[in-house]
């Protein structure tokens, strides 16, 4: 009877009824997939996280503005250099520099200046010294660093210029 019955197509209804869950078994694989890509996260370019502001489970909403976590280019060491008014005309591009940090002791980290501000602007680090002057201007230099792979972004250096030829 199984003969006969698979001989006239009594299977058909079977094989329907198998092809329908594998359909929905695919749409609900894209639809998996579709959410899983809406929920990664991909940074626009190669980096070092150096801050996770948002784990893995914790609720981030993004009309609130914040960013998830930090992220860092440590194959070129920069260091922000805040020049007062009166040494401006000492600074241009290309000149060469170094800086200590305190945790080196006195090992300098060379390097060259490769930006220099077109304007003037605030002070952007403050000490603890109440003789302190808060309205100082400046004019920020950026100094890359030829190889500073052992420093760590944010530590505060204190950076010396060569004197150029015209200073």
């Amino acid at each position: 009877r199984a003969r006969v019955k698979a001989a006239q197509g009594g299977w058909q209804r079977d094989v329907q009824v198998v092809q329908t869950q594998v359909s929905q078994a695919r749409a609900r694989l894209s639809e998996a997939r579709a959410r899983l890509e809406r929920l990664t996260v991909r940074a626009p370019r190669t980096g070092t996280v150096l801050q996770i502001v948002i784990r893995e489970g914790e609720y981030y909403n993004t009309l609130g503005g914040g960013h998830l976590l930090t992220l860092g280019d440590l194959s070129k060491l920069r260091v922000r250099l805040d020049v007062y008014e009166r040494d401006i005309a000492k600074v241009s591009a290309e000149q060469r520099g170094f800086v200590t940090v305190e945790a080196f002791g006195d090992r300098r980290f060379e390097g060259k200046v490769v930006d220099v501000a077109r304007r003037m602007g605030r002070k952007n680090l403050r000490t603890d010294e109440p003789t302190e002057r808060i309205d100082t201007r400046i004019r920020e230099v950026l100094l890359e660093l030829d190889d500073g792979h052992e420093l760590v972004p944010g530590l505060r250096a204190i950076a010396t210029l060569e004197p150029t030829a015209t200073a």
